[in-house]
């Protein structure tokens, strides 16, 4: 902490229970916010000169600078060239990044860091935008500035998360509600350590095919489907369409679950989404496979890849009391079955969302 900021930005990560591919289909989600977070210490200043602790470097440039620089810096000028876009003329700062949060973890540190400086902005120029606004213009930095094609559901789950709470989200109308998670039981992030090489193209492929078929059979969002609304599509959109139908009905199984306090019934539903998009979808990978199946033989209530698949991450459902031991005991298998990789382990509870307070 610095004597000279005069504001403390808290922005956590996100993680999805479950509802996967649906939220560019305007289907279901049930992210949370994490309690690992991005922490942004700054004041008002005329130019922008920001430290990032993770990246130990700092930079200083324009409010009115939109070079890309292809570096962690476009999520902030992006904030600023987003806000102009919509009226607003907020001024510089000079700030710190930091928190506990990793990089590339599957835990989305991208649309954190583009929370934590529009949560700031917003305050200390009294932009007056709600929660729900400063989640769709974040997603448009990464969207429209950074050029990454992503839905809304991790900015969301970023600003308006809740602690002790899941986040159901439906992504076609942006409806949402809070749903109680058991305060017993914790979520294990296993990242597998595989880059997710493959994840731009499949993922093109895959979004390409869904919004085809959604688009042949006149529908604007995959709620509106059911699997008997299929018939007339190809084998393959039938394929890939049907597992997004299933997905959001299995995020509405999740909700009654959770609501009811059972938690080895909402497990048993991210197993079996688990296999529909290893074997429907094809997003997953053998090492994916391998953490789910092992840690549910270690006794996870649950278990399931999470985020867009091909690598990355996948998370499983314990007993607080035992996730210390269930974790160190996953990876040390893991790690004797694929000792190409570097495995991360993180143990996660859902948190507020983005928070901005006077020091």
């Amino acid at each position: 902490m610095s004597d000279e900021y005069s504001y403390r930005v808290r922005s956590p990560g996100r993680v999805n229970l479950i509802g996967e591919h649906t939220d560019y289909t305007g289907g279901y989600v049930l992210p949370m916010a994490t309690d690992l977070h991005t922490q942004l210490e700054a004041a008002p200043d005329d130019d922008v000169t920001v430290y990032s602790a993770a990246f130990e470097e700092q930079r200083t440039f324009s409010t009115t600078d939109r070079e890309r620089d292809d570096a962690w810096t476009d999520y902030v000028k992006g904030c600023y060239a987003v806000l102009e876009a919509e009226g607003h003329r907020p001024g510089g700062f000079r700030g710190e990044l930091s928190g506990d949060l990793p990089l590339g973890s599957g835990l989305s540190s991208s649309a954190s860091l583009e929370l934590a400086v529009m949560a700031f902005l917003n305050e200390a120029y009294d932009l007056g935008l709600s929660r729900e606004r400063l989640a769709e213009l974040s997603q448009r930095v990464e969207n429209d500035f950074v050029g990454v094609s992503c839905g809304i559901m991790d900015q969301f789950a970023v600003a308006l998360g809740e602690a002790n709470h899941a986040l159901h989200l439906d992504t076609g109308t942006m409806e949402y509600e809070t749903v109680p998670f058991p305060e017993d039981v914790q979520v294990v992030v296993f990242h597998t350590g595989v880059e997710r090489e493959l994840v731009d193209s499949a993922y093109n492929q895959r979004r390409e095919t869904v919004e085809a078929a959604m688009e042949t059979l006149g529908v604007d969002s995959s709620v509106e489907l059911e699997a008997s609304d299929l018939d007339g599509l190809t084998p393959r959109q039938r394929q890939r369409l049907g597992y997004v139908v299933r997905e959001n009905d299995r995020v509405e199984r999740a909700v009654t679950t959770l609501e009811r306090g059972d938690v080895e019934a909402f497990g048993d539903v991210l197993v079996k989404a688990h296999h529909d998009i290893a074997e429907n979808y094809e997003a997953s990978c053998p090492e994916l496979d391998y953490v789910v199946e092992t840690a549910v033989k270690q006794g996870a209530y649950g278990a399931r890849l999470t985020g867009a698949g091909w690598g990355g991450a996948a998370i499983a459902l314990v007993d607080t009391s035992e996730a210390e031991t269930f974790a160190q005991s996953l990876r040390e298998e893991y790690e004797q079955r694929f000792p190409e990789h570097d495995p991360a382990v993180h143990l996660i509870a859902p948190s507020d969302g983005v928070s901005v307070s006077r020091m």
